[in-house]
């Protein structure tokens, strides 16, 4: 069959008598490119084959390892034993249940022995939803608790009742919000919070029950006396009457020491009390502070403690605030217009110490970030301009400016080489726990299921974190140091 000479394709036209000459002209170097590029092609092969005689092979001596914990390479399961591998690098994959996968490279060398070795496993966090007491209640309170654990309250919704008819006496008191404990345990209630307006109890880790509970004089007034002071211990009980009303009482770490608040005006004396020697009416203020005290952050041995003040007029113990609509803001429970004081406890012979610290910031059910070490507190600050980070020391009391921090932290804590851990959210709405200062690989953990649509608080005691995500919405999570590193 003679083919045509040209070829007319739409409005090109190719002459194939004119390829099919110069085709003729250059079959000499097309016959040496396919030789060519067969040789390449068996070389490559050979090389291929030959590569693990040329580079050699080592020994991975794999030792018993823990049975949670799955090695694999080359999507292959890795047995105790001696496993022979071409020298070079190679990828091992490790898992284990509650931890993050990791992947480790391994050199292999010639002719030697390279023993395996597992790399730190980095445990998921736990995080948990904190239950509401109601479904109608929202968080108002959340502290760490003196003894272990977590003080929590929130609001208990008024029940339905008749309205009072006139002449038939005073209306009953409003139910008394909720006062609860939480630890790794579960929660529990608090009877004696929500039976007595001013009152405290505490639980050492050792099992020791303390209770300190006043009540107003009731029956024919008597001269300087307003109530009295019933204190419980492992050794007794003690009560002393007081010329004065009490705006609160909480026990420190260990029940070593006991804070009052007395009236001062529109302002409130702290006293220091001895529990051994308990006097009130002849006790000297330790400091005056602004408003009313919301709740105490002690330190972890309980030489400390911060004293969270609010501005704000206070509702009564035994009222619950309004229960804040559902579409409400994660704001809603934040505190407004609040300030801080730390306080010391000296030494037997001392007196105990006072210092005023710089605004904190508002967050969700008072959830202000701070951190404790063995001889300082680190806090954090609203200078107005962003959030800063200051450290005042224990020793001297005095107050050293670390520098500046995200205006989205949500929490913190201080690892045992003076390096910060912090929680933040994240562009996706989840909160990460990141190294800070901020490098590269700033984000080492993203608690799982958490999601954000405000400002967050939260605070950080151990290895035990709480988050409020809003006035309904509070996270117990359990950070183990291992995921910190």
């Amino acid at each position: 069959m003679r083919v045509p000479s040209q070829l007319d394709v739409g409005p090109f036209t190719l002459h194939l008598d004119v390829l099919a000459a110069r085709l003729q002209r250059q079959r000499h170097r097309l016959r040496q490119g396919l030789q060519a590029g067969g040789v390449v092609s068996v070389l490559a092969v050979v090389v291929w084959l030959l590569m693990p005689v040329l580079r050699g092979s080592g020994t991975l001596l794999v030792p018993p390892l823990p049975p949670e914990v799955q090695v694999q390479l080359a999507d292959r399961p890795v047995r105790p034993g001696r496993i022979v591998l071409p020298s070079g690098p190679h990828a091992l994959h490790f898992t284990q249940p509650g931890a993050f996968p990791v992947t480790s490279v391994i050199q292999v060398s010639r002719q030697q022995t390279t023993t395996l070795i597992v790399p730190p496993m980095r445990p998921i966090p736990l995080v948990q939803p904190v239950p509401l007491p109601h479904p109608q209640s929202t968080w108002l309170q959340v502290s760490p608790d003196a003894g272990s654990g977590w003080r929590l309250t929130a609001t208990r919704p008024e029940p339905e009742r008749p309205a009072g008819a006139p002449g038939w006496g005073p209306p009953q008191p409003e139910p008394a919000p909720y006062h609860l404990h939480l630890d790794a345990q579960g929660l529990t209630r608090l009877p004696v919070l929500e039976t007595y307006a001013i009152a405290d109890e505490l639980t050492t880790r050792d099992g020791a029950r303390f209770w300190a509970v006043w009540e107003p004089h009731r029956g024919a007034p008597l001269p300087s006396v307003a109530g009295s002071l019933t204190l419980t211990r492992p050794t007794g009980t003690q009560v002393i009457t007081t010329s004065r009303s009490l705006r609160g009482v909480w026990w420190s770490p260990g029940g070593r020491h006991l804070l009052v608040a007395v009236p001062h005006a529109q302002d409130v004396d702290v006293l220091v009390v001895d529990p051994a020697r308990p006097q009130v009416d002849a006790q000297v203020p330790l400091i005056t502070v602004p408003g009313t005290i919301h709740h105490l952050a002690w330190s972890p041995d309980g030489a400390a403690a911060v004293i969270i003040t609010s501005l704000a007029s206070p509702s009564p113990p035994h009222v619950a605030r309004p229960t804040p609509p559902a579409d409400a803001p994660p704001t809603a429970t934040a505190l407004l217009d609040h300030t801080a004081v730390l306080i010391q406890f000296a030494p037997p012979g001392a007196d105990a110490r006072a210092t005023r610290l710089r605004v904190p910031p508002a967050r969700p059910a008072g959830l202000i970030p701070l951190a404790w070490t063995a001889d300082a507190l680190w806090w954090v600050t609203d200078t107005g301009l962003g959030l800063a980070l200051d450290r005042v020391t224990l020793a001297a009391g005095v107050t050293e400016r670390v520098g500046p921090l995200p205006d989205d932290l949500v929490a913190l804590t201080v690892r045992p080489d003076g390096t910060l851990r912090i929680v933040r959210p994240t562009a996706e709405g989840t909160l990460a726990v990141q190294r800070w200062p901020a490098d590269a690989d700033a984000t080492l953990v993203v608690l799982p299921t958490i999601q954000t649509q405000g400002r967050t608080g939260g605070i950080w005691q151990g290895h035990e974190l709480l988050l409020a995500t809003g006035p309904t919405a509070l996270w117990y999570v359990q950070i183990q140091p291992e995921a910190l590193q």
